[in-house]
């Protein structure tokens, strides 16, 4: 492990922090690679490390979730995995944003339409009529065309409303069918993830019960009502932890101790 302090470089398994004021939380993000100061070697932390990678006595800890991210660190495999990733691929590839819907227009009412054919065919009588009696039809046919043309304008916009409205069902339908598989792949994920969690778990129960015995801390009857403290302490004894765990509490009497313990790089502050 190599990190840098306001100016001072250390290296070591355990570096001891106290006295210099550095924030715990801040000093697990460096880790993780979300800050970059304190500077701080790159690592990879494991999934584990979302869990466990900062202890302190505000802490929270899902035991059984931190355990079965130890077994991961392990490169452990369950039955569930392949059903867990056609999922996730499966979620991925089902886009959860809402569709560019196309306009809204208002229809021409058949009414209107129904005026409009009236109009056209009573102009194209007209100039039928001026046809038959040889009168002047430059008019008669120009108030044709006017009529033809706006009947038209108005059954294409109507058309084109239509067509808009049938658009926008289609796609409201199949966003709404989207959204209901991406709920039914979510759910079934979900589930598999609980069925993996509880395989790792299983396969992990008798050395977590062992880890927590040789921490330091309170040990209950039921080594899943551990303090999220002892526990966090016992998962990453299980675990296979490379990254610098970030140890705010004075279960230790130093940090040499901790990081035999726990078999992982820590910084003490």
């Amino acid at each position: 492990m190599r990190l840098t302090v306001r100016g001072t470089t250390y290296e070591g398994r355990a570096v001891d922090l106290r006295g210099l004021g550095v924030d715990g939380a801040t000093l697990a993000a460096a880790v993780r690679g979300d800050c970059c100061l304190p500077a701080v070697a790159p690592t990879a932390p494991s999934s584990v490390y979302d869990y466990c990678g900062h202890v302190h006595p505000e802490m929270g800890l899902r035991t059984r979730t931190a355990l079965a991210a130890a077994g991961r660190s392990h490169g452990y495999e369950t039955p569930h995995d392949d059903a867990i990733a056609d999922r996730r691929e499966r979620l991925a590839s089902l886009d959860p944003d809402e569709p560019s819907l196309p306009p809204a227009r208002d229809r021409v009412p058949q009414s209107t339409l129904a005026d409009l054919r009236e109009t056209a065919a009573t102009e194209r009588g007209r100039l039928t009529a001026r046809e038959a009696l040889d009168g002047d039809t430059d008019a008669a046919e120009q108030a044709v065309r006017e009529a033809t043309r706006t009947l038209s304008e108005r059954e294409t916009e109507r058309a084109a409303a239509e067509e808009s409205r049938r658009r926008r069902r289609e796609l409201a339908r199949a966003y709404r069918d989207r959204m209901a598989e991406r709920r039914r792949l979510a759910d079934a994920l979900a589930n598999r993830r609980r069925d993996a969690r509880e395989c790792l778990v299983d396969r992990l129960r008798d050395r977590y019960a062992a880890a927590l015995d040789a921490v330091p801390g309170p040990a209950p009857t039921d080594p899943f009502e551990a303090p999220p403290v002892t526990a966090a302490l016992a998962v990453l004894r299980v675990a296979r932890t490379e990254a610098p765990v970030v140890l705010e509490t004075a279960r230790f009497p130093d940090p040499a101790t901790a990081a035999d313990t726990l078999d992982a790089p820590i910084i003490r502050c």
